[in-house]
């Protein structure tokens, strides 16, 4: 079973964070990184492009499965980072929630529902969508036929 997900638009998360805050970046490495939305490399391409534009990523961290709170026991934040970037499903963003309750926690996923992973399609297929993805049932996350986080038929 796989939580999929897929990015928020670089914009919508970049119009929620401040300049002047210091953020830490925090990625799944588990059902996130299937669908490319989470992961080191993910979390990487994520403080990079952050810093390019100006944003304080005080810490990266890529943790097993954000959704079990004790992967949380390793994560220190800093004193200085006021709101933390989620890059994980819905489960790992409430995870965090709970973690960092004296933090702002935003996320850069959108989680679609439950499926599986195929490593012949090299993505996540959706199952089981959650309200008002009922449309992607059976789309592979990330698509790899066009390069974009959209899920799409994979043939």
């Amino acid at each position: 079973m796989v939580s999929v997900s897929r990015a928020i638009p670089y914009q919508e998360i970049v119009n929620n964070l401040n300049k002047e805050e210091g953020v830490a970046i925090i990625s799944c490495n588990a059902c996130a990184n299937y669908c490319r939305t989470g992961g080191r490399r993910a979390m990487t391409n994520m403080s990079s492009d952050l810093e390019a534009d100006g944003f304080n990523v005080v810490i990266s961290k890529v943790i097993p499965k954000a959704c079990i709170l004790t992967n949380f026991d390793n994560v220190s934040l800093p004193d200085d980072v006021d709101t933390v970037l989620m890059m994980a499903c819905v489960s790992g963003l409430r995870a965090a929630n709970r973690v960092f309750s004296d933090k702002r926690i935003i996320s850069s996923n959108e989680t679609l529902g439950i499926g599986y992973y195929d490593s012949s399609k090299r993505g996540s297929v959706l199952v089981s969508p959650y309200s008002g993805y009922q449309d992607k049932v059976g789309k592979v996350f990330p698509n790899r036929n066009n390069g974009s986080s959209e899920g799409g038929e994979n043939e």
